[in-house]
Order: C-alpha cells, then sequence, then structure tokens
C-alpha cells in the first residue's frame, strides 16, 4: 500500500522549532475511522445478504481494512469504533446501492478531513485514502453481472 504516515518526532528529536502534532488532526482521524468502520459494515451486511458480491467487493473491503490500520497506528490511544451493520436485502441491486452510497459518504467524509488537516503527510494520506475511494466508487458504479454472466443474474 501507498499510503503511509511519519511518525511523530520524539520529544528527544524534537528541536526548538518543532511542533506538537496539533489535536484536531487527531478528530479529523478518529473522524475518518469511523467513517471507514462504518462503510466496512456496509459491506460486510452486502456480502453477507448476497454472497454472489463477495468478490466485487473484497478488494474494496481490503482497502478499507488497510487504511484503517494506517490510521489507527497514527492515534494508536484511541479506541477503534464499531458499527452496526445496516439492512440490505437479498438483491445485487439494492444491495450495490447501499455500499454506493456507503462509499459516497464516506469519500465525502474522507475529502472534508483532508483539506481540513492541519498536517501536510495527514492530508496527503487522506487524499491517497479519497482517491482510492473514488476509485472503487468508480469500479461498483458498473452494472453487476451475477456468476450466470447476466446483469443482476444469480443462480
Amino acid at each position: 500500500m501507498a499510503c503511509d504516515i511519519d511518525p511523530p518526532a520524539r520529544e528527544s528529536d524534537a528541536g526548538p522549532d518543532a511542533t506538537p502534532t496539533p489535536a484536531e488532526d487527531a478528530d479529523l482521524v478518529a473522524g475518518v475511522v469511523a467513517s471507514l468502520v462504518r462503510a466496512q459494515a456496509a459491506l460486510e451486511a452486502a456480502s453477507l445478504s448476497v454472497p454472489t458480491l463477495g468478490l466485487r467487493l473484497q478488494p474494496v473491503g481490503e482497502a478499507h481494512a488497510a487504511h484503517l490500520d494506517l490510521l489507527a497506528a497514527a492515534v494508536p490511544d484511541s479506541e477503534r469504533p464499531t458499527a452496526a451493520l445496516p439492512t440490505v436485502g437479498p438483491r445485487p441491486g439494492p444491495a450495490l446501492s447501499v455500499v454506493r452510497r456507503s462509499e459516497q459518504r464516506l469519500l465525502r467524509e474522507v475529502h472534508e478531513a483532508c483539506t481540513a488537516a492541519s498536517s501536510g503527510d495527514l492530508a496527503r494520506v487522506l487524499a491517497s485514502i479519497a482517491a482510492s475511494t473514488a476509485q472503487h466508487g468508480a469500479t461498483l458504479a458498473a452494472p453487476f453481472e451475477g456468476p450466470l454472466g447476466v446483469p443482476g443474474a444469480t443462480p
């Protein structure tokens, strides 16, 4: 994964001009973590309701997991939130709609955090997460072809 956040300088490395990581950035990271957890819950609910979507949603879930690990490491004292699984029906089209809406919401929230970040390193990481989310969103916008090769078909 290309995302990376430089670790904060140790106190012994801090020179007279060193500035601590702004507290508002920690709040931003916590907000993005909560958004990613919520998006993962939507992916999980869709995969459980429509198992044929699993392979299509797997890369999105893997990206979210990697981003969560990275951001959680940036604020190690924060507790990772949980999210309830949303209700997702058993049909591929509506299930994908739930995921698409979730990903659009995530993209908006990450973009807002990116523009509000005080740290340039954090802004770059959040921009990378936003780009990843946008790319996955474009892929999810393509029509679903079920295992029979027919749009929306399930066995």
